[in-house]
C-alpha cells in the first residue's frame, strides 16, 4: 500500500461510498489501512457493502486494485498476476501488424487493433479509449489515425464491425454487436496485460454508424465508459430507450463532447442530443466547425480533437 491511502482515496477511485466500503469489510472509517490487510470493494449501487469483489492482500508498496467481474455481455476474465507481456509474438491471438499496431482476436466478435500508451506511466494503471469506426470504415487504419492523438492518454482500441460494407467493415446498425466487442476487447488486453489496464472510467469515441454504437454502449456501461467523444451525434441514435438508459447512467458519465460539422445532415440531431445532456445535467462541450461535412479531418484539425481528447482526459 503506498503512504496516504484512505478509505476515501479508495472509495473515489471506485466510486462507492465510504460507509458501503467500511461495511464490505466490518471496519470503520477511523480504522487505517495497512500493508498487508485485504481488503473487498463494494459493487456500484451496493451501498449495504453486501455484494463484493475480494482484493488481493496489500504489500508495502501496492496500491489497492480491485478484481471486479467484467461487465455483461463479455464474459469475466482472471487477473494475471505474472508481469505483462510487452512483446508475446508467440501468442496466436496477438499480433503485431507493424508501426506498433497489435493485433487481437475476440471471442465471438472480430479482431481488434490497439496501441498501448506511450509517454511517463505507460507501464502503469491507463485507461482505454476506444474508437468505433463508421459504416464502410477501416479499423486497422482508423486506429493509426488516432494513434498519435490517442496513445498519450492511454491505450488506443479499435473493434471491428461485425460485417462487411464495400471494402470495409460495419456495425450493421446492431449496437449489441458494437456492445459485445467493445467489452471483448477490454477484457481480452486486461488478460494480457493484467493492472496495466483501466476497467473503469474509459473514454468512448465514435463517429456515424460508430456514433451510434458509443452512445447506446456509453448509457449502459457508464461505469467502464464516464467520458464519451461523439462525432455527429444525432438524437435519432437513442430513441426511448436511450434517453432511459440516460436517466440511469446520467450520474456515471463525467464529461461528454460533441463535434459535427455544420455542413452535416445530422446537426440538428447534435443539438438535440447536447440538449438531452445538459438536461440530464452531463457536463457537455459542442464544436460545430463552418468548414466541415460528415467528417473527420484529423490531419487538419488535429489541435480541435488534441483538445477535446484533453478535455475528456481532465474530468
Amino acid at each position: 500500500m503506498s503512504d496516504g491511502q484512505t478509505w476515501g482515496k479508495i472509495a473515489k477511485r471506485y466510486q462507492i461510498s465510504i460507509e458501503a466500503l467500511c461495511k464490505a469489510n466490518n471496519m470503520s472509517r477511523r480504522d487505517k489501512i495497512k500493508p498487508g490487510m485485504r481488503l473487498t470493494i463494494p459493487t456500484g449501487g451496493d451501498d449495504a457493502g453486501t455484494t463484493t469483489a475480494s482484493l488481493r492482500q496489500l504489500g508495502e508498496t501496492d496500491a489497492p486494485e480491485a478484481r471486479p467481474s467484467a461487465p455483461s455481455p463479455a464474459p469475466p476474465v482472471a487477473r494475471k498476476e505474472e508481469p505483462p507481456k510487452d512483446k508475446d509474438r508467440e501468442d496466436p491471438d496477438d499480433r503485431s501488424v507493424g508501426g506498433g499496431l497489435r493485433q487481437i482476436d475476440l471471442p465471438g466478435a472480430a479482431p481488434a487493433y490497439y496501441f498501448e500508451p506511450v509517454g511517463k506511466g505507460r507501464l502503469g494503471l491507463k485507461p482505454v479509449l476506444v474508437y468505433l469506426h463508421g459504416r464502410g470504415g477501416h479499423p486497422e487504419a482508423d486506429c493509426r489515425r488516432w494513434a498519435s492523438l490517442a496513445r498519450r492518454y492511454g491505450w488506443l482500441v479499435c473493434p471491428s464491425g461485425p460485417v462487411p460494407y464495400g471494402d470495409g467493415r460495419a456495425w450493421d446498425n446492431n449496437w449489441p454487436s458494437a456492445h459485445h466487442a467493445t467489452m471483448a476487447a477490454i477484457n481480452a488486453l486486461r488478460e494480457k496485460y493484467g493492472r496495466r489496464v483501466q476497467l473503469w472510467g474509459n473514454t468512448l469515441i465514435g463517429f456515424s454508424e460508430g456514433a451510434y454504437a458509443a452512445m447506446n454502449v456509453g448509457v449502459r456501461e457508464p461505469r467502464t465508459f464516464n467520458r464519451w467523444l461523439i462525432l455527429a451525434a444525432n438524437s435519432k441514435y437513442w430513441g426511448g430507450p436511450g434517453l432511459e438508459a440516460l436517466g440511469s447512467a446520467k450520474d456515471r458519465v463525467r464529461r461528454v463532447f460533441l463535434i459535427t460539422g455544420e455542413h452535416d445532415g445530422v446537426i440538428e440531431g447534435t443539438h438535440q442530443v447536447e440538449a438531452w445532456l445538459h438536461k440530464a445535467g452531463v457536463p457537455t462541450r459542442v464544436i460545430t466547425p463552418s468548414n466541415m461535412g460528415h467528417e473527420t479531418p484529423l490531419e487538419k484539425k488535429t489541435e480541435m480533437y488534441r483538445a477535446a481528447l484533453t478535455w475528456l482526459d481532465g474530468g
